[in-house]
């Protein structure tokens, strides 16, 4: 096992900013659990649209996932400014 150093810049309730050593930038740390039913939502609203593309609640479950995404940046972006760190993007 490797052992590094990061640094936790903030902590949200499914989601972190952490600053590995040696990075440049820091990264949004997403609960495992979290990551999987953000997969598993997008997975299945791409499976329902491929067989119809107007699924009404496909397209929901697809904006919910993007919402959600739009969050962990906005976290990520407003602790990048509290610290004084410029984005990577």
């Amino acid at each position: 096992m490797n052992q590094e150093q990061a640094q936790v810049l903030s902590r949200g309730t499914n989601c972190s900013v952490v600053q590995l050593a040696g990075r440049a930038f820091p990264g949004i740390h997403l609960q495992g659990d979290t990551f999987a039913a953000l997969l598993k939502q997008l997975a299945e609203a791409a499976r329902l649209l491929r067989h119809d593309p107007g699924d009404r609640a496909a397209l929901d479950d697809l904006d919910d996932a993007v919402e959600e995404a739009e969050r962990f940046l906005a976290f990520y972006e407003a602790t990048l400014s509290q610290r004084g760190i410029r984005r990577p993007y």
